[in-house]
């Protein structure tokens, strides 16, 4: 009976020991090189979503030929069955058990696929027919589909790393700056390769589809290493596999703060990546300007860098929300302020275009907020939904880059826009509108929704702290 007791003691010491051990490490700071690898996998998504953001558009109109309005539709059915696709993967990957956790997993098997995909994206091995068309829309979907595996693995790494909140915020500032590197990486040497491969002086297919597999290749080593050095800690207190899915989704949609992170992550995406998408036609037709879509295209890129490089400590001393308000309207007005400057101005607009790119710092507070809204959800309902949570505002990200093109090409439609023609004053006005005016109206709606989020340091530290001692 002693013997059995001893072992009882022994189990119970040695249960007690991995809790603190996992408390510790949940507690416990990352290493600078841990945050910068976790930079480094959005890096690779540059690499991979945002070439297809910045160029797809053009080349599925002005090198496959097609239609404004059937680009247009491609991308809006995609985002739709996104509304399908990512919670369920997100659902399905909280639930994942294995020796790497729940979403690394993830990240080492689909990164080769998405590769091949992302390729695929920019061939048209059927020109602009109706099976043209149909192969536009397979690849462009399958690369969704690929992208929402790995990067809403990626980003839900950084819910699960640490249950520091600023250490959180730390992790999406890394990130957005990752972002913004790879964009300006993306923008400083993508048409230059684009014409290298096309040799011609204007792009054609042969140069996106090169370009495109050197920008896949170079993703994979990057993804690679983010799934060897990013590892889980946070754990869910339950066994998910015992909760029904349409409760983790119940969860997750009836979580208010979660709702406003979502909505004014939406208008936000609408904006930036519409812009993003449809730049590329201003400096084309606007300025007519192709030795300077390097520098036009770098010069927010580098500026948004370096502001989340410095602002990313300012949590700690100015609240979030206000951070956000600044961040938000400084966007707003600088795109206004762009709008009327002459195109022919070429150094205003660069220089303009810096600005837009300072004020770009809101990203990884809203990002940074998610953990928070998925403890306050688990404190009152005890169902942590890290997966779906994130894949809910991953959903608004593609909801907003696809929203963004789409209704920028219809006001360009509407104004009378022309593939591969000398457009017309009116035309020209609504690539301007498209380009400047659109996402500003999107950023100042994102604003005033992000004014109702309730969630400050104070609340935050204070939900972790219920956690905890339900934990114990």
């Amino acid at each position: 009976m002693g013997d059995c007791e001893c072992i009882h003691e022994a189990a119970e010491q040695t249960l007690y020991t991995k809790e603190r051990k996992t408390m510790m490490e949940q507690k416990a700071k990352l290493t600078m090189g841990t945050k910068i690898v976790y930079g480094l996998g959005d890096f690779a998504s540059q690499l991979v979503w945002t070439f297809v953001g910045n160029y797809l558009t053009v080349y599925y109109t002005d090198v496959v030929g097609l239609a404004p309005a059937i680009a247009s539709a491609i991308m809006l059915i995609a985002r739709i069955w996104d509304g399908v696709n990512d919670p369920m993967f997100g659902a399905i990957a909280e639930r994942t058990k294995s020796k790497w956790g729940r979403f690394r997993p993830y990240i080492l098997v689909f990164s080769p696929i998405l590769a091949i995909f992302n390729v695929l994206a920019f061939t048209a091995p059927f020109g602009n027919k109706t099976a043209g068309v149909i192969w536009a829309a397979f690849s462009y979907i399958g690369l969704g589909m690929l992208y929402t595996a790995v990067n809403l693995s990626y980003g839900s790494l950084a819910n699960v790393m640490t249950a520091d909140s600023q250490e959180r915020v730390e992790l999406n500032s890394w990130r957005m700056i990752g972002t913004n590197l790879g964009s300006c990486f993306l923008s400083a040497i993508s048409m230059p390769l684009i014409l290298k491969f096309s040799r011609a002086e204007a792009p054609t297919g042969m140069g996106y589809t090169l370009t495109t597999l050197v920008f896949a290749i170079c993703s994979l080593p990057l993804f690679f290493l983010v799934f060897k050095c990013c590892k889980e800690v946070i754990q869910p207190r339950q066994d998910v596999n015992q909760i029904p899915i349409k409760t983790t989704i119940k969860v997750v949609v009836t979580n208010k703060p979660l709702l406003i992170i979502f909505f004014t992550l939406l208008a936000y995406m609408t904006g930036m990546f519409g812009r993003i998408g449809l730049a590329i036609y201003y400096f084309m037709y606007n300025m007519h300007r192709f030795d300077l879509i390097s520098i036009l295209m770098m010069a927010p890129t580098i500026c948004g860098a370096v502001a989340i490089f410095l602002t990313r400590k300012l949590v700690n001393y100015v609240p979030k929300k206000t951070l956000g308000a600044i961040s938000l309207t400084g966007c707003g007005i600088s795109l206004l302020i762009l709008y009327m400057i002459p195109a022919s101005n070429a150094t205003m607009v660069i220089i303009m275009s810096g600005v837009y790119g300072l004020f770009s710092f809101a990203v990884p507070l809203f990002m940074g907020s998610v953990p928070e809204c998925i403890d306050y959800a688990e404190l009152n309902t005890g169902v942590r939904s890290d997966g779906t949570s994130y894949a809910f505002t991953s959903l608004a990200t593609k909801f907003g880059s696809a929203f963004g093109a789409s209704v920028g090409l219809m006001i360009m439609s509407y104004f009378g826009y022309v593939a591969n023609a000398e457009q017309t004053a009116e035309a020209l006005k609504g690539i301007n509108i498209a380009v400047n005016i659109f996402p500003a109206v999107t950023f100042f709606v994102a604003l005033v929704i992000w004014m109702f989020y309730p969630i400050d340091a104070k609340k935050a530290t204070e939900i972790r702290e219920e956690l905890e001692k339900k934990a114990e």
